[in-house]
């Protein structure tokens, strides 16, 4: 019986992911698998199941169930010399053992073929791994994205895939496909997909993710808890300015985000005006004390600026009436000086 064979082929992507002011460039793989020729009378529907890890070194790490539904022999995949993949392995899913892989460069292109040998029934299972490099992609703000794709010209497929984010990152889109579960755990957020496609459809997916925005929370909720206001301030500020860059994002509505914490950010500056009023009673409190001291010696010249520097610190903080008491106290501190210095005069002429 003759074996079809078909070559795998790798092309570039080019979208806006709905956001003008980033260019996606994506990598992405169009992979088949390898039937035969009485297999093309049945209706052909193979199963993958994708684990996708991108990191912020620029490597996505994929590891991949394959299920065949119907007979073959052979497997194959490739891509550009300029995205290459590393630390590529194979095995049955039954026995574990492994499966042989060929690899060979052909211009651009570097192709790798699976060996399956000898299998002729369904249901065959194998896994492969592997770490494509220069996939995962960074813009200045320390926001990541990459895309990824599949395709078989001879079978319909099904596909289940997890995206599990580095941690302490948020999912701040998803192309191509809507992700049927969100879920976190310890700080590391994963996305399940799943979704069937017809013979030379693609399989895409296109995720952007980041950690600025979830620290600028972070510091601002942990700072607001501490009393510390105009710390709290300022990272809702931080996180006001990163999330005004987005048209949209996963899972809230941009509009009321913003609001939310334009409202936080509010009740911060009454906060922290309220602290500097605190912080400004206090001190006022502490130069009163010195001058009354002052005063009481009978050292007038000194205590009357000290007085001063008291009342100014009541006016910051709003207590009006300890700044009229400092009030008085300054008008009696000119009175007792000048009184003082006529006596000196006087005795001197005496």
């Amino acid at each position: 019986m003759e074996t079809l064979i078909s070559a795998a082929e790798h092309y570039t992507l080019v979208i806006y992911m709905r956001h003008s002011w980033i260019l996606i460039v994506a990598c992405v793989l169009i992979l088949q698998t390898v039937h035969t020729e009485q297999a093309h009378s049945q209706r052909i529907h193979d199963f993958y199941d994708w684990t996708f890890e991108p990191n912020t070194d620029g490597t996505l790490h994929i590891k991949t169930k394959v299920t065949f539904g119907s007979a073959a022999r052979a497997f194959g995949m490739s891509t550009s010399v300029l995205s290459p993949i590393r630390n590529m392995k194979a095995w049955e899913a039954e026995t574990g053992d492994p499966v042989k892989i060929t690899e060979e460069t052909k211009g651009d292109r570097i192709i790798y073929t699976f060996d399956i040998p000898g299998w002729q029934g369904k249901g065959y299972e194998f896994y492969f791994e592997f770490d494509h490099l220069f996939l995962v992609r960074e813009d200045p703000d320390d926001i990541y994205y990459f895309e990824y794709g599949w395709t078989s010209e001879e079978s319909k497929t099904t596909h289940t895939a997890t995206v599990i984010l580095p941690k302490k990152h948020e999912l701040l889109y998803s192309n191509y496909i809507e992700p049927k579960e969100v879920s976190s755990r310890m700080g590391q957020v994963s996305a399940a997909y799943e979704e069937e496609r017809e013979p030379d459809e693609l399989f895409a997916i296109g995720i952007m993710f980041s950690k600025i925005g979830v620290q600028f929370l972070e510091k601002a909720e942990s700072s607001f808890r501490l009393g510390q206001y105009s710390d709290a301030k300022r990272a809702y500020q931080n996180a006001i300015n990163f999330y005004s860059q987005f048209d949209e994002l996963y899972g809230q509505d941009v509009n009321s985000l913003l609001a939310d914490l334009k409202s936080k950010l509010a009740e911060c500056e009454v906060k922290a005006e309220e602290e500097l009023d605190e912080q400004s009673q206090q001190e006022a409190e502490g130069k009163f004390n010195e001058a009354k001291a002052l005063f009481d010696s009978g050292d007038y010249a000194k205590a009357q600026p000290v007085f001063q520097q008291a009342q100014n610190l009541y006016l910051s903080a709003g207590n009006s009436e300890k700044a009229d008491e400092c009030q008085s106290y300054i008008d009696q501190c000119k009175q007792f000086a000048t009184t003082d210095e006529l006596r000196i005069k006087a005795e001197a002429l005496f």
